[in-house]
């Protein structure tokens, strides 16, 4: 069974490739609401992202 770090090192990297999702979005919006909505999400992420880069187990 794997151990929690992977489910983390898993995690992150979804994240990861959330945020260069979310990033594109963000090139793509035309209203700035929108744009500030996705900032804001990417910021989020970004933390937790941050958060989770100090897990050891």
């Amino acid at each position: 069974m794997p151990k929690a770090k992977q489910y983390v090192d898993q995690s992150m990297s979804s994240v990861q490739s959330t945020v260069s999702t979310l990033q594109q979005a963000l090139n793509s919006a035309e209203k700035q609401d929108n744009k500030n909505k996705i900032q804001q999400a990417i910021n989020s992420l970004s933390d937790a992202q941050q958060q989770l880069s100090g897990y050891q187990d």
